[in-house]
Parts: C-alpha cells; sequence; structure tokens
C-alpha cells in the first residue's frame, strides 16, 4: 500500500532500480518512510525530500549500534535515551547528556545511512510501500532542525504562473511609453551643446590631434665616424735590438799582479844583509 503515487504517468508500477524510486520520493518533497521489498527490507526516512536515516529490518537499535561503534559509551546511552512503548527514543540525546560528541554521533549515523543507500540502489524492486509522515522510531529526525521550508517548494511552482502575471501588467506600459516618445523630441539641442563649449577655452589652444613640429637633433650635423677600414700607421716593434759595444763576456783581458810592497823591502833587505856578510868575510 502506497499513501501516495510516485508514477502517476504509469496505469501500473513497473520494476526498476530502487534509486529511481527514491528519487521520485525526493523530487516530490514527500515526508515519511518508503519501504523497498529488498532482501532484507530497506526502509528510507525522509523529510521535506530529503534521506535523513535508512536502515534494513535486520539493523539493531540505533542507541546500540552507536555504543558499538565507540561513539557514545554505555552511561551516555543510558543518560541519552528514553524508552517509550518499549521503544528507546533518542531524539532529545544532546539535551540530556552534553558531553556527548554530537558532531561524531551524526556523522555515524550518516554513514548508516550511506551503507544502506549505496547497497540498496542498484538493486530492482518490484513494489513500494510509502506511509506519509511516519516519522523513525528512534526520533533522530530533531537533530536536523533545518529542512527545506514550505516557502522554497512554493517558488518552484511560481515561475510557470509568474509570466502570464508579468505579461498581463506589462500590456498598458507600452501604451505610456509611447506618449512619452514625443515630448522626448527635442532631445537634439541637447546634443549641439558639447560642440558649442569648445569656444569656451580662452586660450584657443589648437586640438590634440594637432602634430608637434619636432626639429632635427644637433647630433645629426656631426660628420660620420672614417670607416674601419682604413690603414693606421704602425710604429717599430720593440723588439728591434739596440747594438752594443762591449766585448764580448768570454774575450779574457791579461792582467798582471801586482807586487806587494813587504815583498819588495825583504827581498833589497836581503840582498844588503848578503853583500854586509861577504865585505866582513873579506876583510879579515
Amino acid at each position: 500500500m502506497a499513501d501516495a503515487n510516485l508514477f502517476p504517468d504509469e496505469a501500473g508500477f513497473t520494476p526498476r532500480p530502487a534509486w529511481q524510486v527514491i528519487e521520485a520520493a525526493r523530487r516530490q518533497y514527500l515526508t515519511g518512510e518508503l519501504t523497498l521489498p529488498t532482501t532484507p527490507a530497506t526502509r528510507i526516512y525522509l523529510r521535506d525530500g530529503l534521506v535523513y536515516f535508512a536502515e534494513r529490518t535486520s539493523d539493531g537499535a540505533l542507541p546500540i549500534r552507536l555504543m558499538m561503534e565507540g561513539v557514545i559509551t554505555r552511561e551516555q546511552m543510558q543518560r541519552g535515551t528514553v524508552i517509550v512503548n518499549g521503544v528507546e527514543h533518542v531524539g532529545r540525546m544532546f539535551e540530556a547528556d552534553p558531553t556527548i560528541d554530537r558532531a561524531s554521533v551524526e556523522l555515524c549515523t550518516e554513514l548508516f545511512t550511506d551503507d544502506v543507500m549505496v547497497a540498496v540502489a542498484t538493486s530492482t524492486v518490484k513494489s513500494y510501500e510509502l506511509a506519509l509522515y511516519r516519522r523513525h522510531p528512534s526520533g533522530i529526525d530533531r537533530w536536523y532542525p533545518h529542512s527545506v521550508p514550505v516557502t522554497g517548494r512554493q517558488a518552484e511552482s511560481q515561475p510557470a504562473s509568474a509570466p502570464a502575471v508579468t505579461e498581463t501588467e506589462a500590456a498598458p506600459a507600452p501604451k505610456a511609453v509611447a506618449k512619452a516618445k514625443p515630448k522626448a523630441e527635442p532631445q537634439p539641442a541637447a546634443e549641439a551643446t558639447p560642440v558649442r563649449s569648445e569656444p569656451k577655452n580662452n586660450l584657443n589652444a589648437p586640438p590634440i590631434t594637432q602634430a608637434v613640429p619636432v626639429t632635427a637633433p644637433a647630433a645629426a650635423a656631426v660628420p660620420p665616424p672614417p670607416p674601419i677600414t682604413q690603414a693606421v700607421p704602425v710604429t717599430a716593434s720593440p723588439t728591434t735590438q739596440v747594438p752594443v759595444t762591449m766585448p764580448a763576456p768570454t774575450a779574457q783581458i791579461p792582467v798582471t799582479a801586482p807586487r806587494a810592497a813587504a815583498e819588495l823591502d825583504a827581498s833589497a833587505i836581503a840582498d844588503e844583509v848578503a853583500l854586509a856578510i861577504k865585505r866582513a868575510f873579506a876583510g879579515t
């Protein structure tokens, strides 16, 4: 049984992938429980067309699963859970125990949902069940207060009718514009005003477009330098040898060794002594 027909253009339901059924419910911004006959059966919970939780009928209670994943402790689960008619309600978990890490709990719940959605997306279903406005028994829809506003859905339905309203409102507008056109004819006078504003210049400066005479630079009169090919006089190389008059260093000059003055005196004295001795012996 379905409270709403997701495929009104079809006489009967045609087997199709589960993702097509889910998207049909999302496009209609439905709120409730969508059950798909998979093995095991899959329950998808929507709020204003947004899927906030999905589970299999074989999954355990959400508080137990959160504790098994380690995002909450047993004491936190006991303080944050309210049991009503045998159902564990965790919609007020964060208000009951501020020590619970809300970001970790919400992320873990989103991973549970993603796991189920990915697994069931390509499964072919032969039917579906839709219970409008049925909430998840654990009350986790209270964790997501921000949903698609009703005004947003109304705005999407208005564009189809909005053009008709604008066309009817814009019909009398051309009449008013047609009447105003003759009144706006004296515009050529305004065009002549920019031309008359030029004589106001007391300096009577020439327009900017006139060319300014440019005199030839003084450097143009200097004769060009001689070409590089002209011969340059070259002086004698510094390697020329100068004649030297000095004799060759190998030529030997005879040098007489001078006699010492002491040797001359000694020989003369010896000669005189010898003569004296001879005289002495001769006289005897």
